[in-house]
């Protein structure tokens, strides 16, 4: 009877790591696992060259991904919003964080940040 106590609570044990673990994945997992096409909202109260940088590079970002800017049939649709925009002579530094809204209905969130200056263009997305 003991034993048979002990392997119930060695099961319920094992059942409810598996449960934690795999809440954790999900929770860290890549927010753009799954998105073939993305459609991205027209950033707001930023210069039109910002606007255009920020958007040539996500397209790079996203081509590395194997996923395609497609407005039309979009799997997602990405709004951005800016948090930090410096300018000066010498080139510009942004911080932007992404909200991913998939067709599920899924909500995921991502941190883009560029810069250009004399060293090139740097641009780097990552999960939030």
């Amino acid at each position: 009877m003991q034993t048979r106590l002990l392997l119930v609570g060695i099961g319920a044990l094992v059942i409810v790591g598996i449960v934690i673990g795999w809440t954790i994945y999900e929770a860290s997992a890549d927010p753009l696992r799954g998105i073939e096409t993305v459609a991205i909202e027209p950033i707001e109260n930023v210069p039109d060259f910002v606007q255009e940088g920020v958007l040539g590079q996500l397209t790079v970002k996203f081509g590395d991904r194997g996923i395609r800017i497609d407005a039309a049939n979009p799997d997602a649709v990405i709004h951005i919003d800016v948090s930090k925009l410096e300018l000066n002579e010498s080139g510009f530094y942004l911080v932007a964080s992404l909200e991913i809204k998939k067709k599920t209905g899924e909500r995921r969130k991502m941190v883009f940040t560029l810069s250009i200056d004399k060293n090139g263009i740097n641009a780097e997305l990552k999960r939030a």
